[in-house]
């Protein structure tokens, strides 16, 4: 009689993903609960590096970090790397950053600088670029052979995330990366010469950016920020909704100015530097409203920096919001139409669908991003003409613009994942 024969026990299937903090981990956490949502049985190791520890231990997950892969070196490189990872102390610390973590960060980052480049070269670019010179592709060799992943999961970030995927790449292990914003001419990420096997983007135009900086069009997926799928939730729309009820605006048009400093001067603009701009809309923005009975104003000065700026009274059909007292979520959803310089505000009131009038005047627009350019935003040149612009704008919104997302950005990351997984592995 012949054995029962057992089927061969699948084995995970594993992702290393790799995130440093602020929008670039708010992009790679919601993909995460999204692939698990999916994909019970898939395995992910998540590498948050400096501040994304902390956003991702508040998230539930069980972050690795650099102290975590000091095991990867041996005795003698260790040491090398705790030793350089002290002299770079001074200067490079983060109360949100572990001691240990600092050094074994900053350590091994120079040890992998230190063995490519030689001794004398790698000091000559920490003294010129200190840690924007890291660049781990071998020590992430190393990470890659230890976690056996499937998949590299990354952002555009550049440095240890940069290094993750070219370490993928070179090892024959597909990649994705997430594109926060807009890839524009210049961009560091649009100029990679290695790129990952995907990349996901916010929209139709930020594929058109890279196809014409040469990025072949199959590899681009069109899937929005998973950061912004927040704005989408249904729960906030009712927040908003309470919010104007108690603010008695249930029959009003709402306008939201969301401001921030000025970081620089420019030669075309006659604003300075820091907040007389910001200030100058809200003093327009706040006249306009008086003049009518039907529109009120949200005023959101930037929640890093409203509280250094001179108090404003409190007068009828506008309310100040203070710091981090009120999600932005909650402050868009509330909104008709919003008013912005050059804040990232304005590419999330476009996401949920919201008119949004730009100032042209801005240095940081003159500068940097023009949202009117890229479509995100409808043009207002200075700020006497801000006035006729809203009333047009309430007078005849427009349909939302290219710009605008219904589905979760997560779930569609997390398919284009899927797509580049191998279906099961037999141990």
């Amino acid at each position: 009689m012949n054995p029962p024969v057992h089927p061969t026990p699948a084995t995970p299937r594993r992702i290393l993903a790799v995130a440093y903090g602020g929008g670039h981990i708010a992009m790679l956490l919601p993909v995460l609960r999204a692939l698990r949502r999916q994909h019970p049985d898939l395995h992910v190791d998540l590498l948050a590096l400096t501040t994304a520890a902390r956003a991702a231990r508040a998230a539930g997950e069980s972050p690795l970090g650099y102290a975590d892969l000091l095991h990867l070196l041996d005795a003698d490189e260790r040491a090398q790397a705790l030793a350089l990872g002290a002299r770079l102390r001074d200067g490079n610390t983060h109360p949100d950053i572990a001691d240990d973590e600092t050094l074994a960060y900053l350590g091994v980052n120079a040890l992998d600088l230190q063995r490519r480049l030689g001794a004398e070269a790698a000091a000559a670019l920490l003294g010129s670029r200190g840690r924007q010179g890291f660049y781990p592709r071998d020590f992430f060799g190393r990470v890659l052979r230890a976690l056996q992943p499937d998949l590299v999961l990354a952002t555009n970030s550049p440095r240890s995330e940069q290094a993750a995927v070219d370490a993928a790449h070179a090892a024959g292990i597909p990649s994705v990366a997430l594109l926060d914003l807009f890839g524009l001419p210049g961009d560091a990420f649009a100029a990679r010469s290695i790129r990952p096997d995907r990349v996901c983007v916010v929209a139709e135009a930020v594929r058109d950016n890279l196809v014409a900086a040469g990025w072949p069009p199959g590899g681009i997926a069109v899937t929005g920020n998973p950061a912004f799928d927040a704005l989408l939730d249904p729960a906030w729309a009712q927040r908003a909704a309470a919010l104007r009820a108690e603010l008695g605006w249930q029959r009003r048009r709402v306008v939201l100015l969301a401001t921030q400093p000025e970081p620089r001067a420019h030669p075309a603009s006659p604003w300075p530097v820091g907040d007389a701009l910001p200030l100058a809309m809200e003093d327009a923005l706040r006249a306009w409203v008086a003049t009518r009975d039907d529109a009120a104003l949200i005023v959101r000065h930037h929640p890093n920096h409203w509280h250094r700026l001179p108090p404003r009274a409190a007068v009828p059909g506008v309310h100040l919001s203070r710091g981090a007292d009120e999600a932005i979520e909650l402050l868009l959803r509330a909104a008709d139409a919003v008013v912005v310089q050059a804040t990232t505000v304005g590419l999330q009131a476009a996401v949920v669908g919201l008119p949004v009038l730009r100032l042209g005047c801005s240095p940081a627009v003159l500068g940097g991003i023009d949202y009117a350019a890229l479509g995100v935003a409808r043009a207002v040149p200075d700020l006497d003409a801000l006035p006729a612009a809203l009333d047009a704008l309430l007078r005849a919104p427009p349909p939302p613009g290219p710009w605008a997302r219904h589905g979760m950005a997560a779930d569609a990351v997390a398919r284009e994942i899927a797509a580049l997984l191998p279906r099961e592995h037999t141990a």
